[in-house]
């Protein structure tokens, strides 16, 4: 397998590229979702209570290889759902700015691209938090991904605060519109 930083770029053009199908007006109900989220999961860690549900995992004499696996797989589980149904329910739609023609590419393809990197982001970040559980990354990091791993939706910001305000703002100006 390639790098995983490879993966990750793939994801993130092929989010931008629905995103360019889908409108930017579409997109942006789902990066409201996708923020909330990524604050939520980031709001968890900030409290420590991943670690405590880690302790609960313990008790059911697990050994710690299958710890890691089965808290990443809760977390991607629940994770996919939410990205699953964002896309295939109602979202918050901007369609009275609805943008045309090759503006309207750029912005949904953006827009897309910023959903893909929240969502590729999260599961990569997850992914190096449980040590690459089910042999996900069997070698070393290579020196962009290394980089990379600085800028994740939960590791570019230092509070979860930081992702809550644009979602929030982008929420009130769907309900203000």
């Amino acid at each position: 397998m390639g790098p995983i930083e490879i993966l990750f770029y793939t994801v993130v053009v092929i989010f931008a590229f629905i995103g360019s199908v889908r409108g930017a007006h579409r997109e942006l109900g789902n990066s409201i979702i996708f923020m909330y989220v990524v604050a939520i999961l980031r709001f968890v860690d900030e409290r420590g209570w991943s670690e405590r549900a880690i302790a609960v995992l313990r008790i059911t004499d697990l050994e710690a290889g299958r710890i890691n696996e089965t808290a990443f797989l809760l977390i991607s589980i629940v994770f996919t759902i939410v990205v699953i149904v964002s896309y295939q329910g109602l979202t918050f739609d901007f369609s009275s700015q609805q943008l045309k023609g090759f503006g309207g590419f750029l912005a949904g393809l953006g827009v897309g691209a910023l959903n893909g990197y929240l969502i590729a982001g999260t599961f990569w970040y997850y992914a190096d938090r449980y040590e690459y559980p089910f042999g996900l990354l069997t070698g070393p990091l290579t020196p962009v991904g290394q980089t990379l791993l600085g800028y994740l939706p939960q590791t570019i910001f230092p509070n979860a605060m930081y992702w809550v305000i644009p979602a929030t703002i982008l929420l009130i100006l769907r309900i203000i519109r």
